[in-house]
């Protein structure tokens, strides 16, 4: 693997915040590596969604400030639960904080 250079790394920086800043909404798929459960809501009620592993959580994010390291969470998608339907939207009561603390716990980003 080639090292980058001090400007490589400045340049590279510089165009992930350009790219931030014209797309502040990004979408980020995350595998459970272990048995958990996510309390999640849509329009009806507040639910616990029971997860194992190899499960996919698709997360989209809003980045309201470039240098904020806690984005908030817009809407939560489940691929391969059979308890839920895939199509379907969620939210979650937690905060931002809250949650990138539960990702980074029971997940590992793809």
């Amino acid at each position: 693997m080639n090292k980058l250079t001090f400007k490589q790394y400045l340049d590279t920086k510089q165009q992930l915040v350009n790219a931030i800043a014209e797309n502040p909404i990004q979408q980020s798929t995350y595998t459970v590596t272990k048995y958990c459960k996510l309390t999640v809501e849509d329009e009806n009620d507040k639910r616990v969604v029971s997860l194992k592993p190899n499960q996919m959580i698709i997360v989209e994010w809003q980045y309201e400030d470039i240098n904020d390291n806690c984005p908030t969470p817009l809407a939560i998608r489940f691929h391969d639960v059979d308890t839920v339907d895939e199509s379907v939207d969620f939210d979650t009561s937690w905060t931002s904080e809250h949650i990138i603390r539960w990702l980074n716990k029971n997940t590992c980003e793809i």
